[in-house]
């Protein structure tokens, strides 16, 4: 059954979605700065949004930071599952926009769109009728479980509108259209923030409805981003007509999760990850716990140059593919190293030196702070391998290969690091043990990718097989 929500038409021929398509021709760095430089400027304003909106929290009480941090593992899942959608159909659209093949990638964007509501309405009623027991099993207790409770509903209620937007976002990112998916994402975060305060605290008529309220405005501020995201198509500023549409196709369908599924489980295996490591740091005191997670928020910060690299690799990889410009491709994948080498290492040398400096950022508590210290001083070491690692599993991402990416992840999230770490804590090493077998799975995974990838170009790059060419 099609619904005929279709918003517009730009081109009459599949030739004219290459004929202007600068990712395909010109300087290769050019292309993937251009592609890079508003991922960064869009991570830099999410993790703003998230420092405001922690602070704003915080004015709450403890029952309150305690109720927002309970959701987390939650968000992550859900992240998951929305990313998988969101990764997929990247890989895909790109794919048929190098290939020129307008159809095909209507076809996939008519899919990702059915099936992100599909599973957004799915997990929003299983989310919000589970969210009590999950947080129960997770140790929420008093009020803090109430609020939590609160606050996860709320958010889980918003899945339809999240995934729907992910999975037009990922749309935009494969077309290549990283500035409007900056933009959009930043008008949406500007919004969030000045509704925050509005419903945590309340202002004339509107109540204030504290953690509630947070959850409320990311709701809201999810909505007007896809609001503007569904404008920005049917005004006509994108080579790809939308039309949403419940008549499976299950050959696209299966392409997006076979590329997208593996994705999400590495992110689940992360937060499996996160708590074991926090497992064993906490045998050394609070203080290592802690530390631990400070030196994770410090290295989401400064890896933040080469996640936006990898995010350009992955769409220009996908798109020269289509278009079986294969010499392109691995040009793209060897200057996506470079980039991600020079960046990361730029940064890690700043770390390094003066780790102090960073670690007072957040915190003054002594035993903390230098735990934090010790831990910036070896994992940095390290930072040019994780770059390198996360652009070769977008590069295989591009080129719809989601096993390899799978498989590397695994080996840096817990294959190496977690039982390195229970070995290394017990040869007199101690809280260092855990922060050397990070560092040194970063390692095994960009080895591993690396020597994998090089492979794969060594048996010669084949004709992409896409899925949603009309019969």
């Amino acid at each position: 059954m099609e619904y005929g929500i279709k918003l517009v038409r730009m081109f009459e021929g599949d030739d004219v979605m290459q004929a202007d398509n600068k990712l395909l021709t010109g300087s290769v760095l050019r292309g993937l700065l251009t592609l890079a430089l508003p991922i960064l400027a869009a991570n830099v304003l999410q993790t703003a949004f998230n420092l405001v909106d922690t602070w704003f929290v915080s004015r709450l009480g403890q029952e309150a930071i305690a109720a927002v941090s309970m959701n987390l593992p939650v968000f992550f899942i859900v992240l998951a599952l929305g990313n998988a959608v969101a990764i997929g159909t990247s890989s895909l659209v790109a794919q048929a926009v190098g290939a020129g093949d307008r159809a095909r990638a209507n076809r996939i964007a008519g899919q990702a769109m059915a099936l992100s509501l599909t599973l957004g309405i799915f997990s929003g009623i299983v989310g919000t009728a589970l969210a009590r027991p999950l947080l129960e099993l997770m140790g929420g207790q008093g009020l803090s479980l109430d609020y939590a409770v609160a606050y996860t509903q709320i958010i889980l209620a918003g899945n339809p509108v999240f995934f729907f937007y992910m999975a037009l976002d990922g749309v935009l990112r494969g077309e290549g259209d990283m500035k409007s998916s900056t933009l959009i994402l930043g008008f949406a975060t500007v919004i969030n923030i000045f509704l925050d305060p509005l419903f945590i605290f309340g202002l004339g008529p509107v109540p204030a409805l504290g953690v509630a309220g947070a959850a409320l405005a990311t709701m809201l501020a999810r909505g007007i981003g896809l609001i503007l995201i569904i404008s920005h198509f049917y005004m006509g500023r994108s080579s790809i007509v939308l039309r949403f549409r419940f008549s499976w196709d299950w050959e696209v369908v299966g392409s997006i999760m076979r590329i997208g599924f593996p994705s999400s489980i590495s992110m689940a295996m992360l937060s499996l990850t996160m708590f074991v490591y926090n497992y064993l740091a906490n045998q050394f005191g609070p203080h290592v716990v802690a530390a631990l997670g400070l030196g994770f928020r410090i290295d989401s910060l400064a890896f933040m140059p080469g996640q936006s690299i990898s995010i350009a690799t992955l769409t220009m990889i996908g798109q020269n593919y289509g278009a079986r410009l294969y010499d392109r491709v691995v040009q793209i994948w060897k200057t996506g190293l470079l980039a991600a080498l020079v960046s990361l290492g730029s940064v890690a040398i700043v770390v390094l030196l003066v780790p102090e400096f960073f670690v007072s950022l957040f915190t003054d508590e002594p035993d903390v702070f230098d735990a934090t210290v010790s831990y910036l001083r070896i994992v940095p070491l390290f930072y040019v391998f994780l770059g390198l690692g996360i652009v070769t599993s977008s590069s295989f991402q591009g080129l719809g290969r989601a096993l390899p990416a799978l498989v590397i992840n695994l080996f840096r999230l817990g294959l190496v690091g977690i039982p390195l770490a229970f070995v290394l804590i017990r040869t007199g090493l101690g809280a260092s043990g855990i922060w050397w077998a990070l560092a040194l799975s970063d390692l095994t995974f960009a080895s591993i990718g690396f020597f994998w990838f090089s492979r794969l170009l060594k048996k010669g790059l084949s004709k992409p097989v896409l899925p949603g060419s009309p019969e």
